[in-house]
Order: C-alpha cells, then structure tokens, then sequence
C-alpha cells in the first residue's frame, strides 16, 4: 500500500510560520511593554526643561512594572519536561508488538519510533526529540497504554498507531515542539506572575492588619482598609492571560484539525470500521480502567494488599471478559455524549469525530483483524507484572500479594473492621467489653441510648440516635460473624462484591436490627439468628 497523505487545512511551512509567530508574540508583547514605557520615560524627560521631582516618581513606577516582566518573562528558567514514564521494550522483548509497530509506520509512509514504551493509561502518544525549533529531525518515541493493548482488537490497534504515526507524516509533531515551547512559556509566566501577586496582596493584607491592630491598641478607630489586588503583577497577568487565550485559540484550532486528518489516516491504514470501533472503545475504556482501579485494583490498598503480580493493571482483562460489564460498555459506546468544541481543546469532541469516520464509505474490512492486541504481548503476565514495577509509587512494593478471591475477603475484612471502630470505642471507653454479647447485654439493661450518644451520628438521620445504633450493630455482627468464618465476601465482576451471611440469615437480618434499635428495643430476633449461624453471644 502506498503512504498515505492527508491534509490538515495549511501547508506544513504555513504552520511552522504560524506556530513561530504565536510564539514570539509572546516574547513581542513583553518586549513592547518594558520599550513602550521606556520609551515614554525618555519622551518625558526630552520634554521637560529640567529634572523635575515627577520625573523620578514616574521612573521609579516604570522600574516596578519593567522589573516583573524581565524577570518573569525573560530571565526565569521554564520548568523541563519530566522523565519518560512506563517500560521501555525492545525488539527481542516484544517481537511481535514491534513487527506491528514498523508494519504500521511502513504503511503510513514515515520514519518509524527508535523506542517502544508501555504505559498505565489509556492513551498512545508519540513524540520526536528535534533541535532548532523542530527544524532538525531527531529520535522518535512511542508510547502505548496497556490498557489499549487489553481491550482492544488488533485492528483497533492498527487505527490507533496509524493515527499516531499520522502526527508524523504531517510533521505535527515536530511542529507540536514550537507550541509546546509557547504554552510553556505562557503558562509558567502567568503562574508566576499570579504567585508574586498573591505573596504580595499577603503582605499588603498583613501588614493593613498590623496597622489597624496597632490603632486599636492606642484607643483610636482603625481606618478603612484598601482592598489588597497584588499590584501591578496580578495586571500584568491577566495581560498575558488575553494573550494566552489568543494563542490556545489559534494553536488548537491547528491541533483539531491534525486530529481529523490522522483520523482519516487511520481508516486509510486499519479501515473505517475498525478505526470509529477504537474512537468509541478509547473513552469507555478510560472509565472502566478508572472504575477497575477504583473498586479492585486498589479495594485493599489501605490494608497493605495488592492483586499478584500482573494483574494490578492485567485484571482489567477480567472485567471486560464479564458479559454484563461488555454489554455495559457497549452502550457507553453507542451513546456518546454531544459536545460542542472547545476552543481551547487540541481534540474536536470524540462523537464530532466518529461521525466524521462512519461518514466515510464502507471498504469491506469490517472482520479484519479481530483478534485481541493482549496477543501481541510476549509472555504478558511477565510483561504486565514488570509494567506495575516500572509504573507504581514505591510504597506498592511492600503490598502482600494476594489471587483475586483473598484479596477481596481481607480487604473487607478490614474494612468492617474499620467500619465498626466507633461502637467498639464506645464500648470500652464505657467499661464494657467489645464483643456483639456485651452490646446486646447492654441494650436490653436500656443502655442502647448511653451507647448511642457516644456513636458519630448518622449522616442520612443525624437526629436519630437509634439510626446510629442500628448502623453500629450491623457493622458489629459481621465482624464478629466474618472473623468467625461464618460470613465472607465473594468477588463478582459484574458487580460490588458481594457478602454472604449465614443460610437463612440475610431474609431476616434487617429486621432484627430494627428491633435492637426500636424504641421499645427487643435483641431476641438477633439473638436467635446468631445462634443459628452458630455465633453464641451470652445470655442477659
């Protein structure tokens, strides 16, 4: 297949120009603001028959607006980029991943990346080391999220990497150098500005607050205080902040249209079908990866556990596997979500862009590739368990290492022990042991409402202590019944884990803690349904 070539609306030099334009304007308006009031010091004082006292005052206050700008704009250091993250794989590590890689980069027409980078997040990127503004070529860089590489096909994969390699043949990304260059520029200089700005509106706040203060102390009435701006800082940056707006206005107009054309790279490369598949697959994906985090990954975190190795990041495989949960993405899918484009955005809005691509005529390659990417990956549980090493705060590496089932049982096993902290507090911190028999002891001597004054309130029902008392009892008694090993929590995929209470308990359950907690209370129902899981608690 011959390379393919797409347009972005302006040719490259016509970008390039712009691109540099944009950024010495930047370096343009500082410029005329320190010459223009220089300027106007010199007028004023060729104007003026002598050196008059109004001449010193005024060079004094243009020094106080020139020194922020030099020293903000010109003379601070902007903040470097940070180390590429993720995994770097070689060729012999990934054989099969990189000959997908080069085929891609081959059919698109461009110099393909020198390194290959697995990351955590739901993304692919590539970059390119140039010199001289992006006018010298340098070594490129790819980077793909394993989360793509888990829930997508081969094909969707193809479409993602041809898009990125679609940044390349538009040479967007060495021109994306200049713009970088630009926002950081911008973005450091206004936050810069605002922080002195605010350090300075501290000072003045202060010190009008001493004064007054003072006043005070010598029976005279404080005067009225001036509202504290941050002087002539905070002006200068909301003067560079319209610039900015100027700038992120123009720039990602560009940048929106870059994406349309490696769109229609991609269904070049991939086809159509397979690349609108991707475009809707990347956002549903983005939220599962956040909600498999969330709510698995991480569940036991707090309590020092993790997944074994490799499934941190790989169990997402298990969550997309789940019917229920593939039916459920598949309607995210159907139903993205109309946005207007943001002017501010490099990105148009994803359903902006899958109408684009479903417009395209049908070519036919609608089975093609559809096995999963995952089966590109050489020994991938290895792969995934070296990407949590690489990726993962330190601290994960004294997390014990649990298969799926245990994590879930331990992990909420120590959450209801966390959970049921506030009425074991309230137990032993009134003389009486922390156990389900002391409580129930205690409630039917009529000092259910004692041990409800001492629990958090309730957040659904503050003003009812017998809520608090109800929630507290439950927590209790599946703690007692969990560590007894008649109550556990079973993973489920589809849903919350869920916990299993003793046979014939869970029907019941509700009502014998509205009995612990009526106003007239009666523990015989609770009672009886622990004796009956096999849990005693001590007779009044």
């Amino acid at each position: 297949m011959a390379a393919v070539q797409h347009g972005t609306g302006l040719s490259v030099p016509a970008r390039a120009l712009q691109a540099v334009a944009l950024l010495a304007g930047f370096y343009l308006l500082a410029a005329a603001v320190v010459l223009g009031l220089l300027g106007l010091d010199v007028a004023l004082y060729l104007g003026s028959d002598h050196l008059r006292a109004a001449l010193f005052k005024i060079w004094a206050l243009t020094a106080v607006v020139i020194y922020p700008v030099l020293r903000v704009v010109f003379l601070t250091r902007r903040p470097k980029g940070g180390e590429a993250g993720g995994l770097p794989v070689t060729r012999a590590d990934q054989p099969a991943l990189w000959a997908r890689v080069d085929r891609i980069a081959e059919l698109t027409g461009v110099r393909g990346p020198a390194e290959l980078r697995l990351t955590a997040e739901v993304n692919a990127a590539v970059r390119e080391d140039t010199r001289l503004l992006g006018l010298i070529p340098g070594k490129r860089h790819l980077e793909i999220g394993a989360p793509l590489l888990i829930g997508l096909t081969e094909a969707e994969l193809d479409a993602v990497l041809a898009h990125e390699f679609g940044h390349f043949s538009h040479q967007d990304v060495r021109l994306a150098g200049v713009t970088v260059a630009g926002r950081t520029a911008i973005l450091h200089s206004i936050g810069t500005l605002h922080e002195r700005a605010d350090r300075y509106q501290a000072e003045e706040e202060a010190e009008q607050r001493a004064l007054a203060e003072d006043r005070l102390a010598r029976g005279r009435k404080p005067k009225a205080q001036d509202e504290a701006t941050g002087g002539v800082q905070r002006v200068l940056a909301h003067m560079f902040t319209l610039y900015a707006k100027l700038f992120f206005r123009v720039s990602e107009s560009v940048g929106r249209r870059q994406e349309y054309a490696a769109d229609r790279a991609a269904a070049a490369i991939a086809g159509r079908d397979a690349t609108a598949s991707a475009l809707r697959k990347i956002p549903t994906l983005a939220a599962a990866q956040s909600f498999y985090l969330d709510a698995y990954a991480t569940v036991g975190w707090d309590a020092g556990l993790l997944p074994v190795p490799g499934q941190v990041y790989g169990g997402l495989a298990r969550l997309l596997a789940d019917p229920a949960r593939r039916e459920e993405l598949a309607a995210l899918g159907l139903a993205l979500p109309e946005q207007a484009a943001d002017p501010y955005d490099s990105h148009p809005p994803i359903a902006q862009r899958v109408a684009a691509i479903e417009a395209l005529p049908a070519d036919g390659r609608a089975d093609a590739g559809a096995g999963p990417a995952l089966g590109l990956l050489e020994r991938p549980e290895r792969t995934l368990a070296a990407l949590e090493k690489a990726t993962l705060v330190p601290e994960a590496a004294g997390k014990r290492r649990l298969d799926w089932p245990e994590l879930v049982a331990e992990s909420h096993l120590a959450q209801a022990k966390a959970a049921a902290q506030p009425i074991l507090r309230a137990l032993t911190g009134s003389g009486r042991p922390g156990t389900v028999d002391a409580l129930l002891d205690a409630v039917d001597r009529g000092e259910g409402p004692d041990l409800a004054g001492r629990l958090p309130a309730d957040p659904a029902a503050p003003a009812a202590p017998g809520r608090a008392l109800r929630t507290a009892t439950g927590r209790l008694v599946v703690l007692a019944l969990a560590t007894a090993g008649l109550a556990r929590w079973e993973l489920s995929w589809s849903s919350a884990s869920a916990l299993v209470l003793p046979e014939g308990m869970a029907e019941r359950f509700d009502a014998a803690l509205d009995a612990v907690a009526a106003d007239a209370p009666d523990t015989g129902p609770l009672r009886a349904l622990l004796a009956g899981a096999g849990l005693q608690p001590a007779a009044v």
